[in-house]
């Protein structure tokens, strides 16, 4: 599972593809369907890492199938990517930061905490994205922005906090260590915003980061002895990884038609789209309930996103 949501730093690199909102069926219909798509990946690794997938073989399998069939799509588009000096860097540390950290993590955490809950935060990425982007000067102070990553923390507070009686902080260690996720994919837009002049589409990107993540996660594979095969007879969790590949692979095709058609401001809805899907499919699947302060967390971190995502699209769609 590529966990893009909120990270249109990278759909917006050209800068040139925004035309402002569309609101018609065919948009909606795009954003719907990239925000279930993405939103079902953490309930179908949680099924799969549960049912003795090894988190690092999925990690692997995650990163490999999309790159081969992203790569097939860029080389269909003749944007396949140049492993120069200068562009083999820039997917290594995108590689690194956008796709084999935060997805290892994700993966080895989702055994251990509600599917649901590892979308609200993963999703969390534009609350940790914008007070770094204020610190290396690459956006303006925003009064609204800064009130959503407020209204965001708190309600990361109220997840990770699981009594929250102010006497006593017990402070739930698998659901900090998922906040590792979005601060990786946080930094890599901070880079990609600071390396805007690298000369390549966003499939382009795309594909290189998926390649780079590939090799990057071999040798640790290889170390860890926790490779996957997937070989017939297929088992239920075969299947459902091989799905999760095409459903990941197919997503990068939604998200870059939604961006075309409709633009950042539209497509920074899809992560509220996401962590709803995630919320309900792990009810769905994993009879998870949520808690009164659960409902507050998540309620805060849907706003917050919707807060600090839309007025970061606009603000670029205007310039």
């Amino acid at each position: 599972m590529l966990s893009f949501a909120n990270f249109e730093e990278l759909g917006t690199l050209r800068g040139k593809i925004s035309q402002g909102i569309v609101i018609d069926m065919r948009s909606l219909t795009l954003l719907l369907t990239l925000g279930i798509i993405w939103g079902s990946g953490y309930t179908i690794a949680k099924f799969t890492i549960v049912q003795g997938v090894p988190p690092l073989g999925y990690a692997f399998w995650q990163s490999l199938g999309p790159a081969l069939l992203v790569g097939f799509a860029a080389k269909a588009q003749q944007c396949a990517p140049k492993f120069d000096k200068q562009h083999t860097l820039f997917y290594f540390i995108c590689g690194l930061l956008g796709i084999a950290i935060p997805n290892t993590n994700m993966y080895f955490i989702a055994a251990h905490i509600p599917a649901g809950i590892l979308a609200v935060m993963v999703n969390t990425v534009p609350i940790i994205t914008y007070p770094l982007a204020l610190m290396f000067r690459q956006e303006k102070f925003d009064v609204l922005r800064l009130t959503g990553v407020i209204l965001g923390f708190a309600g990361i507070f109220f997840i990770v906090v699981p009594h929250p009686h102010w006497q006593q902080f017990s402070f739930n260690g698998w659901e900090l260590l998922a906040l590792l996720s979005p601060l990786s994919f946080a930094l890599c837009a901070i880079y990609i915003t600071a390396k805007r002049d690298v000369n390549a589409s966003a499939l382009t990107l795309s594909s290189g980061m998926l390649i780079t993540s590939t090799i990057l996660l071999l040798p640790l594979l290889i170390f860890t002895n926790d490779y996957y095969q997937l070989w017939p007879p297929f088992k239920i969790q075969d299947y459902l990884v091989m799905l999760e590949i095409l459903l990941s692979s197919l997503g990068y095709i939604l998200f870059f038609k939604l961006l075309s058609r409709a633009g950042p401001v539209y497509y920074s809805l899809v992560g509220c789209i996401v962590t709803l899907t995630g919320l309900v499919l792990g009810w769905l699947v994993f009879t998870e309930q949520l808690s009164h302060w659960n409902f507050l967390a998540v309620a805060l971190i849907l706003l917050s996103i919707y807060l600090v995502s839309k007025r970061q699209s606009a603000a670029r769609e205007g310039t």
